[in-house]
């Protein structure tokens, strides 16, 4: 099917929503500055100051293990001095979007789900470091959101979600074939159609609706190669679950390694196979944040 048809059923399926979370204007706004290298840092701090619950989740995230930070913060502005704004606008974001699913019930395992998320997160962020990627903070922030469509499918298709996930138990059939085959779209569609509903920049909404079709983007192609074989690493090496189901490499792989072979600042491993192989040492690291990054953010 053709992707335009896929997106045609996938915003059927938001036809009819009247609950879906929302993201607040304020943090929309807040996140808008922080994009804006020649923003006033105090303008920002006020805003955040403005919305209670934003200012907490700074103060709170801020002075986990995972910043290290010594000696504890306490005020926003020195927060945000501290990380940057681009690790700020992550932070945000990634919270926002935790805490708007974070209550709604699933037919799969919500902790195995930002597992691998934000494993994916992580691996992104030490690809667009290989590759000289300019934005290692986006190429996380777009690891962690890639599979969005997801929780979207799981709670408002409950049911029928839920028994296409029964169904692929030890079988070859991945997540992605098993959803086309049920709802005519994916997770990809549904992700873009949450993402344009939240307003993401358009860069994070690519990956999401083509991190398993890398080939078909066009404005950031080297950001969906990164997540897509983020994504396929941590299919296959780091977690294993039907709602996140590995595969063996298909074009969009294939495509996303030649991609990477292209803006790689050094020589990469002779094939994707080594590639991946050599990411495992990283993998003791990236570990440890990601279990300091899922304890800060579902707490």
């Amino acid at each position: 099917m053709e992707k335009a048809a896929m997106m045609i059923n996938a915003r059927r399926l938001f036809k009819d929503i009247s609950d879906l979370p929302t993201i607040p204007a304020i943090v929309s706004k807040v996140v808008s500055m922080l994009d804006n290298h020649d923003a006033d840092p105090d303008e920002i701090v006020d805003l955040i100051l403005a919305d209670q619950v934003l200012a907490a989740r700074v103060i709170r995230v801020v002075n986990s293990p995972l910043y290290r930070t010594g000696n504890p913060i306490t005020s926003v502005k020195r927060a945000l001095l501290f990380i940057g704004f681009k690790s700020i606008r992550e932070m945000i974001l990634t919270s926002y979007f935790v805490e708007g699913f974070n209550h709604k019930t699933q037919p799969f395992d919500m902790k195995l789900f930002w597992i691998h998320s934000f494993s994916v997160g992580a691996i992104s962020r030490r690809i667009a470091q290989m590759t000289d990627y300019q934005d290692v903070e986006k190429a996380y922030l777009a690891g962690i959101l890639h599979d969005i469509g997801k929780v979207f499918l799981g709670h408002y298709c409950k049911d029928e979600y839920g028994h296409m996930l029964n169904s692929i138990r030890n079988t070859s059939l991945t997540t992605y074939e098993a959803e086309y085959e049920s709802f005519g779209t994916t997770h990809c569609e549904v992700g873009l159609c949450l993402a344009q509903r939240w307003n993401f920049p358009s860069g994070y909404c690519e990956v999401i609706s083509n991190h398993h079709s890398s080939e078909m983007a066009t404005e950031d192609p080297l950001l969906a190669a990164i997540v897509a074989v983020a994504d396929f690493y941590c299919l296959s090496h780091v977690t294993a679950d039907t709602v996140a189901q590995a595969s063996i490499p298909g074009q969009s792989e294939e495509n996303a390694w030649n991609v990477l072979n292209q803006f790689a600042v050094e020589p990469l491993p002779s094939s994707l196979e080594h590639f991946l192989s050599a990411l495992e040492e990283e993998y003791e690291t990236i570990r440890y944040e990601v279990d300091q990054l899922f304890n800060t953010m579902t707490d």
